[in-house]
C-alpha cells in the first residue's frame, strides 16, 4: 500500500507539472500569434522610448545607487515616509529574483522601472490623514518623491566625481539600436520567462 500511494503521489506530481506545461504552450502560443501579427499603426517616439530596456549591468547600478541611498551614503534630503517608500521599492521590487529574470532576457525597461515606484507611493500617499496646516497637496508630494526618485536611479548626487557622472549617464540612456527588441528577441524573452524550448513549438 505505501508503493501504490507513493505512485499516486508520483502521478498526480507528473500531471500537474504537465497541466502547467500546457498552460505555459497556450500563454506562448497567444504570445506569438500577438508578435507575428502586430498592430499597423505606426509608434510614437514616446513608445520607442518607452522600449528602452535595461541590461544586467544597468539594473546592478540601479539597485546600487538605492542601497547607497537608503545606507545614507548620498547627499539627497528625504523624510522617513519617502525612506521607507524606497525602502519598500529595494526590497520587495528591485531585489526580486523575478525582475532579475525579466532584465536578463530583456523585458524591462527604464520607465517600468519608474511606474512600479510612481504607483506604489500614490498609494502610499492617498492613505496619508489630511493635514491642513501643510500647505501642499498629495499630488504636489508624489511630484516631489518622484524628483528624488529620478535623482537617486539617475545617480545625480554629489558624492559622485565627474568621472562617475559620465558613466551614470551613459549607462542611464541606451544607444539607438536598442529602442525596439526584433520579433526573436521577443521570442527568445518569452521562452526564457515560460520555460519553453524551442523545439516545444
Amino acid at each position: 500500500s505505501l508503493l501504490s500511494e507513493h505512485e499516486r503521489e508520483e502521478n498526480e506530481r507528473l500531471e500537474h507539472e504537465l497541466e502547467l506545461k500546457r498552460k505555459r504552450l497556450q500563454i506562448y502560443v497567444f504570445i506569438c500569434r500577438c508578435i507575428s501579427c502586430p498592430f499597423n499603426s505606426k509608434q510614437s517616439s514616446d513608445m520607442a522610448r518607452k522600449h528602452l530596456k535595461i541590461n544586467l549591468n544597468q539594473y546592478n547600478i540601479i539597485k546600487e545607487r538605492f542601497l547607497a541611498f537608503l545606507n545614507g551614503k548620498t547627499h539627497i534630503e528625504a523624510d522617513e515616509a519617502f525612506i521607507n517608500a524606497v525602502r519598500s521599492y529595494y526590497e520587495i521590487f528591485l531585489k526580486s529574483e523575478r525582475v532579475a529574470k525579466m532584465v536578463q532576457s530583456g523585458g524591462c525597461c527604464s520607465d517600468d522601472f519608474r511606474d512600479v515606484f510612481r504607483i506604489n507611493i500614490e498609494k502610499r500617499v492617498r492613505s496619508l490623514p489630511d493635514i491642513d496646516s501643510l500647505k501642499i497637496s498629495k499630488e504636489t508630494v508624489v511630484t516631489l518623491w518622484m524628483s528624488k526618485f529620478d535623482a537617486i536611479y539617475k545617480g545625480q548626487d554629489q558624492d559622485q566625481d565627474n568621472t562617475n557622472g559620465r558613466l551614470s549617464k551613459s549607462n542611464y540612456i541606451s544607444t539607438s539600436a536598442e529602442l525596439i527588441m526584433s520579433k526573436e528577441q521577443l521570442y527568445d524573452m518569452f521562452q526564457n520567462i515560460l520555460i519553453i524550448k524551442k523545439f516545444e513549438h
